[in-house]
Formats: C-alpha cells, sequence, structure tokens
C-alpha cells in the first residue's frame, strides 16, 4: 500500500505536469471506485495538489476537490501526449497492465485535461489491480470534516514532536509499531516506514508502547522524521511486484536502501546478526534481535 512518501512523491511529480490545467472530461470504467458525477469537475481548472496521510487531495477553482486513496494496489500515472485513440505511450511496461500502454487491463478511471485554448493536454490514469481504491468528489470545505477528521498527526508537521509522541504512547500497551501505523494517530506511516523507524531507533517492534522512556521516544521521532524523507527523497518504495510506480510509470528507489524491511535472514547492517520476521496482526516484522530492545 502507497505509504505517506510515495503519495508525497506523486503529489510534487503530478503537481508540475498538471496545475493550472482543466478537466476535458472524466471516464469512469469501476463505478463503485469513482461513485459521484464527474459533472462536478469538468471544465475546472486546477488549482492545488495536498496530500494528507496516504491521500492525496486535488483542488479546483469552483470549491469542489477530487479525494483519492490508492489503498493496496492503486496507481497515479500520468500521460503527457496522447495519440488519435487516447492511449498513452510509456518508456517502459506498467505493472499488471501488460505492457507500455495505457489505458490498460487496470485502469478504472481516465481523467482527461486541456491546457491554453482548452486544448487536449494529457491525461491522469487510475490503475487499480484490486479494485480497493477509490476517487471521490468532495466540496472542499467540507474535506476535514467528511474524511479527513479522523486522521492523526501529519509525521512531516510542527505539531509532531515528541511531547506529542509521549501522550499518544503513554496511553497504550499495544505493540508500538501497530501503534506507529494507526492512522487515527499518526497519518502516513505504514508497514516499510514503522518497520525501518524502528530500527533507526533500536526498539523492538513488540516492546508496549507506552514502555518507551523519554528518551527512546525522542530517538523514535528522529527516526520517523529521518526515514519519511529519505523515502520521499528516494522517491518511494516500490515492492518486488512494483505495484506502486511514480506518475511517469517508473518505480520507487528506496526499497534499495532499506535495512530491514524484507530483509529476514540477512545481516543487520549494524551488528552483523541475522534479521528477523513475525507477524504482528497479520503483517510482515522484521528487525534485528540483538540491536532493537
Amino acid at each position: 500500500m502507497p505509504e505517506l512518501p510515495e503519495v508525497e512523491t506523486i503529489k510534487r511529480l503530478l503537481k508540475k505536469n498538471i496545475i493550472g490545467k482543466k478537466i476535458a472530461k472524466v471516464k469512469i470504467l469501476s463505478q463503485k471506485q469513482f461513485p459521484d458525477k464527474p459533472q462536478l469537475i469538468v471544465s475546472s481548472q486546477i488549482v492545488g495538489l495536498e496530500r494528507q496521510g496516504k491521500q492525496l487531495i486535488i483542488n479546483f477553482n469552483n470549491h469542489y476537490s477530487l479525494l483519492i486513496h490508492l489503498k493496496l494496489t492503486g496507481q497515479l500515472v500520468f500521460g503527457q501526449k496522447l495519440d488519435q485513440e487516447e492511449k498513452a505511450y510509456f518508456d517502459q511496461p506498467i505493472p499488471f497492465n501488460q505492457g507500455n500502454v495505457l489505458p490498460g487491463k487496470t485502469t478504472r478511471v481516465i481523467i482527461y485535461l486541456m491546457g491554453k485554448n482548452n486544448q487536449p493536454d494529457g491525461a491522469i490514469f487510475f490503475n487499480d489491480l484490486r479494485k480497493f481504491g477509490w476517487l471521490r468528489i468532495i466540496p472542499t470545505a467540507n474535506l476535514k470534516e467528511q474524511n479527513l477528521k479522523k486522521l492523526g498527526v501529519e509525521p512531516l508537521s510542527k505539531s509532531f514532536t515528541p511531547l506529542l509522541l509521549a501522550k499518544i504512547f503513554g496511553k497504550t500497551k499495544k505493540p508500538i509499531k501497530l501503534v506507529l501505523m494507526d492512522q487515527e494517530k499518526i497519518a502516513g506511516v505504514g508497514n516499510i516506514y514503522a518497520n525501518e523507524a524502528l530500527f533507526e531507533a533500536r526498539i523492538l517492534p513488540t516492546r508496549s508502547a507506552n514502555s518507551l522512556t523519554s528518551q527512546e521516544i525522542k530517538k523514535l521521532h528522529q527516526a520517523i522524521n529521518l526515514v519519511l524523507k529519505k523515502a520521499i527523497k528516494a522517491g518511494g518504495s516500490s515492492a518486488s511486484d512494483e505495484a506502486f510506480i511514480k506518475p511517469d510509470g517508473t518505480p520507487g528507489g528506496y526499497q534499495k536502501i532499506t535495512k530491514v524491511y524484507q530483509k529476514e535472514g540477512k545481516p543487520c547492517p549494524r551488528c552483523g546478526s541475522l534479521i528477523k520476521r513475525i507477524n504482528l496482526q497479520g503483517r510482515g516484522t522484521f528487525f534485528c534481535p540483538k540491536c532493537q530492545v
């Protein structure tokens, strides 16, 4: 599932290509994933992109917003040039789509754009193998009230402090890794980055959250910031199936520098002990049994 770094990467790259453009038309191939009326945004101009946790928000000049959640296998791919059949071609195959052409096998929604003088100017392809992702049109003023109110603190915001973490952790005996992944407490951190941050902070994933000392909380706070910023710089993470791709169709790069995630049986980069894997609520959890306590 795309996490904060992946969605932030998509936001930054899409922003360069779609700000100022208008929606020419919307083609819906999977109604359940786009249940709203596309007429609400057709002919409107894109004025901004935001990210809240793992969700992407496209804002329009008519006071509506498009809220997008990629869930497990969602992709947002931007085709700059379309041929006469409205197909876009890429330099590499698009995962799950049997080739380098979109729309493809898993394309569920296509948002066609127009630029200056209302001329065709590319398209956004929403692909989703598992069909868990969705797009919803919401009045911009209602975003926080209707959809974002349950999200926890943004890890890269000023509100994200060791003091706030201490308050969050002090209220629960749940394993610290599960608390980090709870979107109602901390928005955007998922399995990959919870594993990596806990390794950086030398904290065992199974530790009770309320057992962390103030010094450990400070280290974990620093580790979360460090890991997320590195992942964004690397363009996010693509697993072995490369389900996550950037808007240009290329994979992320952070998977090449992870230290424990999916490294079971390999030497710890700090002490040489073998990385272990366990399951916590069905999620693969990777750690060094010697370095992390």
